[in-house]
């Protein structure tokens, strides 16, 4: 049980500029989280520019709008895909209009109940909407790129979490790498989020080709770099609230052929196997280690380099 006293978290993921990777985040964190053997329910709750989805692959009839309508009930927006249960928000414009976000802590106290974990997609900027979308969250989770604008706005929505009296429990980094203002540490501190959970995920052409899929790019290309980062900020988000795994842990050291790239957990050892001894000097001339004192310099001077690239 949480500190809001329901069964699961909620977590509003919010940025303060739109085009920062939110939705991405989103998806890609809440499949991860599932994958991990937690049962997680996400919501588009941008109202505005719902588009997530699209990026979970489905066509949905009954949205989160007509619940906010007062048209359906929660259960009747409820998709399962992914892994994970999504309630997605509506494209139209009319139904945009007749949305209440007032209603929004209904379909949470209602997803609450049956899951760990309930990510809100919030909307990008500071509206009445977003406000309602981390009134109702027990954090947020900020989103934004390395660029000055983004940063600023990020700021700026962190400023309006602190109104609401909300902790921000973390913030992402997306798109590194790419030649940008890379210091997360110091944008970190720029924010306000040292303590809190830090991820970066770098610059990925699988995001964008996992985008175009309508498939998140954690199942797509889940050897990805951007893959590896939105589950590594799935286990430090999971970490920081006590949440444990249900997934078996594995047993010992993993094997992974570099041909196939298939993974073997090692065997038990035998207890009485077979030891084999070998010759000293058979060992020596295995490794080149009889060579004469010209190539054995030229050895000594390889290494001194590459030691000095790590140093």
């Amino acid at each position: 049980m949480n500190e809001a006293g329901g069964d699961g978290y909620v977590f509003a993921v919010a940025s303060g500029k739109g085009g920062v990777g939110k939705s991405t985040t989103t998806a890609n964190l809440g499949v991860a989280l599932a994958d991990d053997g937690f049962d997680v329910a996400v919501v588009d709750v941008d109202l505005g520019m719902a588009n997530l989805a699209g990026l979970l692959g489905v066509d949905p009839d009954v949205t989160l709008h007509d619940v906010l309508g007062g048209e359906a009930s929660p259960a009747d927006a409820t998709y399962e895909t992914n892994g994970l249960t999504l309630i997605p928000g509506s494209t139209d414009l009319d139904q945009f209009a007749r949305a209440d976000a007032k209603s929004l802590h209904r379909v949470v106290e209602y997803l609450r109940e049956d899951n760990d974990v309930v990510l809100l997609d919030a909307g990008a900027g500071l509206s009445y909407d977003i406000a309602m979308a981390m009134s109702v969250a027990d954090g947020v989770l900020l989103v934004t790129t390395a660029e000055l604008n983004s940063l600023t706005d990020a700021t700026k929505t962190g400023k309006l979490v602190g109104k609401l009296d909300k902790p921000v429990v973390g913030a992402v980094f997306t798109r590194t790498g790419d030649g940008g203002f890379d210091d997360v540490e110091g944008i970190a501190a720029a924010l306000g989020t040292t303590d809190a959970v830090t991820a970066s995920v770098p610059h990925d052409d699988a995001v964008k080709l996992a985008v175009r899929k309508g498939t998140p790019v954690v199942s797509l290309k889940p050897e990805s770099p951007a893959a590896r980062a939105y589950d590594r900020l799935a286990a430090k988000l999971a970490d920081s609230v006590g949440m444990e795994s249900t997934e078996p842990e594995s047993s010992g050291f993993e094997w992974v052929d570099p041909d196939t790239g298939k993974t073997e957990e090692a065997a038990e050892p035998d207890d009485d196997g077979p030891v084999y001894e070998i010759p000293l000097e058979d060992l020596i001339e295995e490794a080149g280690l009889d060579a004469d004192e010209e190539t054995s310099k030229r050895r000594v001077k390889l290494y001194d380099r590459v030691k000095s690239k790590f140093s």
